[in-house]
């Protein structure tokens, strides 16, 4: 699982369950296991500098792809049949975008955060 010889296991998934998970409850149980591990800023509230590089190589390259942005702008404007709902949280999932929760909802992840916030500025 180690995608860097850099971070540890632990430590990568740590920042990857709350990139996940920040709007999801147990929030201060991922910021107690974070700043156990050395990977947050309290002042700032938000990851220190390792944590940011972390949750970049989680991320991956900063700038979506065009079917990314195509998906993301269906997902936020468009589809509104359950079927085509389903269809599309399907290409989040494929696109590694999204991941489902333990109730069966689609959520999006790091990176699909990262292409939703580039959509909405696309769009504005």
């Amino acid at each position: 699982m180690t995608e860097s010889p850099d971070f540890s296991d632990e430590e990568i998934e740590a920042v990857r369950e709350h990139a996940n998970r920040s709007f999801l409850s147990g929030r201060e149980k991922r910021i107690a296991k974070l700043i156990q591990l050395q990977l947050w800023d309290d002042s700032r509230l938000n990851f220190n500098d390792r944590g940011m590089k972390i949750k970049a190589m989680l991320i991956g390259f900063p700038h979506p792809s065009k079917a990314e942005i195509d998906v993301m702008f269906r997902w936020i404007w468009g589809e509104n049949t359950r079927e085509g709902r389903i269809a599309l949280e399907q290409e989040l999932l494929d696109l590694g975008l999204a991941w489902v929760d333990e109730q069966g909802r689609l959520h999006l992840n790091a990176r699909g955060d990262m292409v939703r916030t580039d959509a909405y500025w696309l769009r504005h």
